[in-house]
């Protein structure tokens, strides 16, 4: 699979999981993306060494969050700026 397949696979999830949290209160939004999250880190582990397995999920943590925060500007941009300025016309 290139890297333009898995952009679209990309898109796609997100437009399905936005669809289920679309309306929800923030709490709910938040656990559920929350649990999405250990699921995803629980799947990576170094076999037979706890130790290194937790150095791992927490160095995937800082990358992901690394991610998240360049996505915040991006989805504001992109998502949030123009629902603001629709509903100020």
């Amino acid at each position: 699979m290139d890297v333009e397949d898995e952009v679209k696979q990309v898109q796609f999830i997100v437009k399905a999981a936005s669809a289920l949290l679309q309306g929800k209160p923030p709490q709910v939004q938040g656990a559920a993306l929350a649990d999405l999250l250990a699921m995803w880190l629980a799947g990576h582990l170094i076999l037979g060494d706890p130790k290194k397995t937790k150095r791992l999920r927490e160095g995937m943590i800082a990358e992901h969050m690394k991610t998240v925060r360049d996505l915040i500007e991006i989805n504001y941009r992109d998502r949030i700026e123009p629902e603001l300025r629709r509903r100020s016309n």
